[in-house]
């Protein structure tokens, strides 16, 4: 049987709740849509998002990072016509202030986060000029966080640039937002490598926005034009993960699961601006691998249940993919 029979996309409501399969989903038009952004929201969000930049004391730079980020959606308030790459500072905007006033709120401190996102592009797929830290990275370890402390999973976000990015007891998780597929290999082997030399175990998260290229087109005609552009795009990206399951999961031996998101907001016929977020999650079962004990497997399971509420099981042996189900 197929692969995408098995891999089941979910779009989050704004609770963060998970919706039906994907395909039954977009024959609901009225539904489709988490919601309409608007100018009063978006002046809002740039409101507390300067409040916590003030609060935690991260220095703005000209040009780059958080502050080009307020620049460039301020600049789009005004605005009557819209190009694609003015819609991506909004999706930021929105992901990154949702999630902030959740941590906010469970009064968890994000200060190292935040402030490591001063510099570097926020437009997904750009790294950062010096190659040391990305601002999407970050924005998706704050995003993780949130949902996690959301789905009442006491995470530990460290106050640190060095090591993994989240724990949860004996699990470690690493967030990635890769510009490519190729690179999404080099992430697993680096994390599969720190968890072999620290003797614990992990779960890997990864937005896929830019690798899959989800947000290459942002304005559509009508429902259907999205509709049509958006079935298109999971079916592609179905291969791709079969891939990433049987060629680099299966080998990484200490990787308990795996989930994926993808944020990003369209334009369809001018009647504002509209958020699509889908999430999903693979769980990696490993009969042969005695030393892996019901609770490292039960805590990676809680995680994975966070993106999608029955993750897809894989089950392997001898590093090989066994089954999907």
């Amino acid at each position: 049987m197929g692969f995408i029979s098995y891999f089941r996309h979910y779009l989050m409501e704004t609770d963060f709740a998970h919706e039906p399969d994907i395909k039954q989903h977009l024959k609901a038009k009225p539904n489709m849509y988490e919601q309409v952004y608007s100018a009063t929201q978006i002046q809002g969000d740039l409101a507390f998002l300067k409040y916590a930049i003030k609060k935690n004391q991260v220095q703005l730079r000209p040009t780059t990072g958080l502050q080009k980020l307020i620049d460039d959606c301020e600049t789009y308030l005004p605005l009557k016509q819209v190009k694609p790459e003015e819609i991506k500072p909004i999706t930021v905007l929105f992901t990154l202030v949702n999630s902030l006033k959740k941590l906010w709120l469970e009064s968890v401190d994000f200060t190292i986060q935040l402030r490591a996102m001063n510099t570097g592009e926020y437009e997904y797929g750009n790294p950062d000029p010096e190659l040391k830290h990305f601002f999407k990275d970050f924005e998706f370890e704050i995003f993780s966080a949130s949902q996690l402390i959301k789905n009442k999973i006491n995470i530990d976000l460290p106050q640190h640039t060095i090591g993994e990015d989240l724990q949860f007891g004996d699990i470690d998780i690493q967030c990635k937002h890769p510009n490519t597929v190729n690179q999404i290999d080099t992430n697993v082997r680096e994390f599969t490598t720190r968890l072999n030399q620290a003797n614990r175990y992990g779960v890997f998260g990864l937005a896929v926005d830019d690798c899959f290229s989800f947000a290459d087109r942002l304005i559509f005609k009508d429902d259907e034009d999205f509709e049509n552009y958006m079935k298109k795009k999971l079916s592609d990206s179905e291969a791709i993960l079969n891939g990433i399951f049987t060629q680099n999961l299966s080998r990484a031996t200490r990787i308990l699961g795996l989930y994926t998101t993808s944020t990003y907001f369209v334009l369809i016929d001018n009647q504002g601006l509209k958020l699509v977020r889908t999430t999903n999650s693979v769980f990696c079962f490993r009969p042969d691998r005695r030393e892996i004990t019901d609770a490292f497997y039960k805590q990676a399971f809680r995680i994975l249940t966070t993106f999608n509420p029955h993750p897809t099981w894989l089950t392997i042996e001898n590093q090989t993919l066994q089954a999907i189900n």
